[in-house]
């Protein structure tokens, strides 16, 4: 880790070398976002509440600035401008698993697999499921940040807690620098690398992403190329839950690594190489100049796109968990674990998966015309996919191809302050996903009360999607199935509401799903015929008395069939901080914060399939994952300090995140993140 700290430091510092008139660039009235905790240089005009990728289509509106950062639409390679990083509070929670949500299910060690609580927060699932396990970790092209710089920008953020025996590290780097006005590249990188305070539970992924975006009145192109690799140590949970609730009755003194693991000399391997680009030729005409000398501004009128995006990814698990009972004979110790025998070696199985994906559409720009008061696409998609796992009956390699062509559209509207909508639709005409569809709107308005906007937003889809491959075929040692599900239909309406006098947002959502797939508690994937309806309303309350502040979150959920999609009845996040300037430049934020859901039967998780399952044994909740903190920022610099864990100190110890997995006991940690304009 100590070499790829000095790795960065050398490129930031070779980046400064390059361009000698290097200086820090502060923000002036013009660029100040309304987010009085940013320091992100952004267009007045340009709202940080922007929705999603697919509701958010800004490509025209984005104005040359020193620092622009903005997201791209996958299939379209339609931008939309978002603030960068540089929140002033709450560093700390970003470091954290907990952080990504009100309520979040993981291993206890930083970088292992992940589930949010929040059932409206989970995604679709990917094609190859096993990343899913991974996907705040995980980098695309639609979750990638672009640049356009006028001075050379990097940023270095490192975050360490433990001794040498069960370090924790976490090492992000990147650097961005435009070559003229119109081409940009960037390099980023994230190294993390988790011992663990259990045994077996190391986990360690290495990520490198080239990016880059070139920008004209003709043409624009992006362009994303990324590798990583996973490496996760599995040891199944503890194996004695007393270690932690009732650790008087142990009758001995013990370590963290003392407590006995179901599983050792274990893992999980992933890697993902990938690479995509976007390319977009506008059609337009020049406005008359006012001046014969310059030439008058270029209106887009329509754009011919192409968009293509390459994906390969490898999962490998593997044990050499093994019990000698003789000198002739041995029992592998994983084997007794599971009721089912595949093939007689010891586990090795792997699954490949590879995606070649190209996109042609037509747009109409919003706005080169008066009359004209939205914008309108329409594409088609072809998506070539290769799997491969292991044969259990044919001793070999079992391969898989299919294809799926998808056609679509977008309508939209997003020039407009007082009202925005985005409606699209997708369906499935030809090959695998054949009678697959999509369509999903959501529409926006805000008013002025006393100089106040009040935001109003409205959000629905249908969904009918068919099973992925690997939900319906997969063969391994331990689990092996080939089954035939019918399509699972889903419909949801939701809304949401933000008041300004109050700093309140309300927001509610219900959904319909039919045909439910999950992992049942015997692991294997099985379908819920009926209905299930799940209800989620959530409140976001801030609170602030001079220099007291008081933020928190709370989501109701309630799940008509518990069996099948379990939620906790009620989620909250609570931090209650003092913030203030302790000099005229260093930013101090002191408090404690605590993540609490109630009780019910969370997910348990399956290292043989890196998924997560609905069990009936034993329910997570009732406890906060709480922290003491102090977040700071100094200029171009934020750093944090923080005990991590401290309700174990007042309350009697029960911090499970997941069944069988504690979260680390009462931990201090630091980071440090530091902005350099160059």
């Amino acid at each position: 880790m100590k070499q790829k700290i000095a790795t960065i430091c050398l490129l930031c510092l070779s980046t400064t070398l390059l361009f000698s008139q290097a200086r820090i660039i502060l923000p002036d009235s013009s660029q100040i976002t309304r987010d009085p905790d940013s320091l992100a240089l952004l267009p007045r005009h340009v709202n940080p509440r922007q929705p999603n990728v697919t509701v958010a289509k800004l490509q025209d509106t984005i104005q040359p600035t020193r620092f622009t950062t903005w997201k791209i639409v996958e299939r379209t390679g339609d931008r939309y401008l978002i603030p960068m990083d540089t929140a002033l509070h709450n560093y700390h929670q970003t470091t954290l698993p907990d952080g990504y949500s009100v309520a979040m299910g993981y291993l206890g060690n930083l970088g292992s697999p992940l589930i949010s609580k929040i059932f409206f927060e989970r995604k679709e699932k990917d094609q190859f499921v096993f990343y899913d396990s991974y996907y705040p970790y995980n980098k695309d092209p639609d979750n990638q940040l672009f640049y356009n710089v006028r001075i050379p920008y990097s940023n270095l953020s490192y975050q360490t807690a433990g001794s040498s025996q069960n370090q924790e590290e976490r090492l992000q780097g990147r650097i961005t620098m435009n070559f003229g006005k119109k081409l940009n590249v960037g390099l980023d990188l994230d190294f993390l690398q988790a011992k663990g305070f259990y045994n077996s539970q190391s986990v360690k992924f290495n990520d490198l992403v080239f990016y880059g975006n070139y920008l004209s009145d003709r043409i624009e192109t992006h362009f994303f190329a990324s590798s990583a690799g996973i490496t996760q140590y599995e040891n199944g949970g503890i194996s004695d839950d007393n270690f932690i609730t009732q650790p008087d009755s142990i009758e001995q003194s013990f370590t963290s690594k003392d407590i006995p693991t179901r599983m050792s000399n274990t893992w999980n391997r992933l890697k993902t190489n990938q690479f995509y680009i976007s390319g977009r030729y506008n059609l337009g005409y020049r406005k008359q100049a006012e001046s014969d000398e310059t030439p008058g501004e270029f209106v887009p009128v329509a754009s011919l796109i192409l968009t293509s995006r390459y994906r390969e990814q490898y999962r490998r698990f593997l044990s050499y968990d093994t019990l000698f009972v003789d000198q002739q004979n041995n029992i592998r110790a994983i084997d007794t674990l599971y009721k089912h025998n595949y093939y007689p070696q010891a586990v090795d199985d792997s699954t490949h998966y590879s995606s070649f994906k190209n996109t042609f559409a037509i747009s109409m720009r919003e706005g080169f015309k008066d009359w004209v008061k939205f914008g309108l696409t329409a594409f088609v998609e072809h998506d070539l996919r290769n799997y491969s796992m292991v044969d259990t009956v044919g001793n070999g390699r079992f391969t898989h191809r299919e294809n799926a062509v998808v056609i679509g559209g977008i309508l939209n509207k997003q020039q407009d302050d007082n009202l925005r909508f985005n409606v699209q639709a997708d369906m499935g005409v030809l090959g695998y996903n054949l009678g697959e569809f999509r369509i999903s709107g959501n529409v926006q308005t805000g008013f002025y009360i006393s100089g106040k906007r009040t935001e109003l937003e409205a959000e629905a889809y249908i969904k009918n999607l068919k099973p992925k491959f690997l939900e319906e075929n997969y063969q391994s040692k331990y689990f092996w199935w080939n089954k035939n599900f019918d399509d699972t239909r889903r419909v949801y309406v939701g809304g949401r509401l933000f008041i300004p006098f109050t700093n309140t947002t309300l927001s509610l959502g219900v959904e319909n799903l039919q045909n439910f797939l999950y992992f049942d508690a015997e692991k294997n994937p099985t379908q819920e015929s009926s209905n299930i309806q799940v209800l989620t309303a959530r409140i976001d309350q801030k609170l602030r008395f001079g220099i007291f502040n008081w933020d928190n979150q709370a989501v109701y959920q309630t799940s008509s069939n518990q069996n099948a999609i379990p939620v906790p009845t009620l989620s909250l996040y609570s931090n209650m901080y003092l913030k203030t300037k302790i000099v005229n430049e260093l930013t101090l934020q002191l408090g404690v914060d605590a993540h609490f859901h109630t009780k019910y039967f969370a997910p348990g998780y399956e290292p043989a399939l890196l998924q997560f399952y609905n069990q009936r044994e034993l329910e997570i909740g009732n406890y906060p994952i709480s922290t003491f903190y102090a977040d700071m920022h100094l200029k171009q610099t934020r750093f944090f300090v923080m005990m991590y864990n401290v309700a174990s100190l007042v309350m009697k110890p029960n911090y499970f995140s997941l069944p069988h997995y504690p979260v680390n006991s009462m931990l201090f940690k630091m980071g440090l993140s530091v902005n350099l304009y160059n």
